[in-house]
């Protein structure tokens, strides 16, 4: 009976959660520095968490930056924390069989598992080079889709793993050519919260969530300044590697932004989303941050 009543003044938050390596970090250190009772989290590809948030299945989760931007009267965001990178970032990768500038103009297959990545390759595609590849959607593995498109477009620890066995002639990190083409970070993900539990029973333990969130954050980025990371990583994934990789991720959100309002700017011009929005953060309603 205590437990019962316990639940209705503390119901559950149903939290996302990315098993990519590039969020293992976060996840390791909430576990360290405590969330609130009765969070439960469930497990996706950002594009299975992106269906569940926007069909009100879960309350927060880490979600692709252009879920977000697509349905913004949905979502609130958590401040002062993404998934982002400032140059390379070594897990969203264009594997092909030539070179960038010469792949031809058929369909580039893509995973089926991204939005934002996917987004962000058309944005490339069209503004450095001025082509317009259809993108195909693919649950072939990265060897099984090069041999029927001239490229493929792999994230996460998909794309790792391709990169560290050599799985394409030719590898592309859409971070790093971003960051050549316009000199900003890019944000692959926010941590979005669903609006309608900020303003329903759910307001209290989504507020206490995102204070855990940035302190999973700064522990997290000591741990990454001191080159030590007990969160481990990929499975047969040399340990250079992995440093590297570590080095390279961002979880801010305040440089950050600059490289988001573009993306959104751009992602309205090619018809990915309605229009730019303004970011709106848990802390901050019914007030506005706009992005310029």
């Amino acid at each position: 009976m205590v437990h019962y009543f316990s639940m209705i003044l503390h119901p559950m938050l149903r939290v996302g959660r990315i098993p990519y390596a590039n969020l293992v970090p976060i996840f390791h250190a909430l576990r360290e520095t405590g969330v609130p009772e009765n969070t439960g989290y469930v497990e996706g590809h950002p594009c299975e968490l992106n269906r569940m948030m926007r069909g009100g299945e879960l309350d927060l989760s880490p979600s692709s930056s252009i879920e977000y931007a697509q349905r913004p009267d949905l979502y609130l965001l958590c401040p002062g924390v993404s998934v982002a990178s400032r140059s390379r970032v070594m897990s969203v990768l264009l594997l092909s069989n030539g070179p960038l500038r010469e792949i031809p103009p058929d369909p580039i297959a893509v995973t089926g598992n991204s939005d934002t990545s996917v987004a962000l390759l058309e944005i490339l595609l069209a503004e450095s080079m001025g082509r317009r590849n259809p993108l195909l959607r693919t649950e072939l593995s990265p060897p099984e889709a090069l041999r029927r498109y001239p490229a493929y477009l792999a994230i996460g620890d998909e794309a790792i793993r391709a990169s560290v066995r050599r799985e394409a002639p030719y590898i592309t990190d859409l971070g790093e050519w971003w960051k050549r083409e316009t000199g900003k970070p890019f944000v692959f993900a926010l941590w979005i919260a669903a609006r309608a539990a900020w303003e329903g029973p759910r307001r209290e333990p989504l507020s206490r969530f995102a204070e855990a969130l940035i302190a999973a954050k700064r522990s997290v980025q000591s741990s990454i300044r001191r080159r030590e990371y007990p969160w481990g990583g990929p499975d047969r994934v040399p340990p250079e590697f992995l440093d590297e990789y570590w080095q390279c991720l961002s979880y801010d959100l305040e440089e950050e932004a600059e490289g988001l309002a573009l993306f959104f700017r751009l992602a309205e011009k090619y018809g990915r989303i309605p229009s730019a929005p303004p970011l709106r953060f848990l802390e901050t309603v019914p007030n506005e941050a706009v992005i310029k």
